[in-house]
This record gives C-alpha cells, structure tokens and sequence, in this order.
C-alpha cells in the first residue's frame, strides 16, 4: 500500500509538470521508475530490493541501531528555495518529527533527516 501511496503522489506530481505524451516524461519514467516498480510488483524476499515505507518506520530501525536524531535546521531555507522555483502549485515542505518532507499535495514523496551516533 505505501508503494502505491508514493507512485500516486509521484504520477500526480508528473501530470501536472508535463502531458502525458512528452518524450521528456517518458524517460523520467522509464530511466527512474520503471525498474523500481517492476522490483515491488514481482519481486518477494531478496530479490526485492525496493522498498517505500513510512517516516515513522525509518525512525524505529534508526533509533534500534543506536542512532539519535539531530534536528533538521533547513526547514525554513527549504520552503523559501521551493517558492522561488515556482515550477509548479503543489509541491509540499514541512518538518514532521524533525525531518524535512517534500510532498505533493500534503502526500509524502521523500524526507531528509540528520542522525548521529
């Protein structure tokens, strides 16, 4: 469900940026999806390699192999330099548990977070 959660905010990303039928869209898909979707659809067990899962998952498995958070310090640094893009309505930055999340539309599509040891 998560992988389909993330394809959905990734392709709804895309149909706003570009028409369905632009040569540039095909190969965004084809060169960085394409090979990720074919893994989480047929592959099981070690064969798949990709994974989308929850922040709050991350955060478990990083704080079980003796990480701790750091704060994020570029939340504010991060939203004035997606302003200034303007490439397109929609995209989302804000901090959620210390991590900073780049959404589409209020969906998470990748979080960036700092941890020490």
């Amino acid at each position: 469900m998560e992988a389909l959660y993330y394809y959905s905010a990734i392709f709804d990303a895309l149909d706003a940026m570009l028409p369905k039928y632009d040569t540039r869209r095909a190969k965004v898909e084809q060169f960085y999806f394409a090979e990720e979707i074919k893994n989480i659809v047929s592959c099981e067990g070690p064969n798949r390699v990709e994974r989308h899962e929850r922040l709050d998952q991350w955060r478990r498995r990083m704080s079980r192999g003796g990480f701790q958070a750091a704060p994020v310090k570029l939340v504010a640094q991060a939203k004035q330099w997606l302003a200034e893009l303007k490439v397109c309505e929609g995209y989302t930055i804000v901090e959620e548990k210390g991590s900073l999340v780049l959404g589409w539309k209020s969906k998470p599509i990748v979080a960036a977070s700092c941890w020490k040891c």
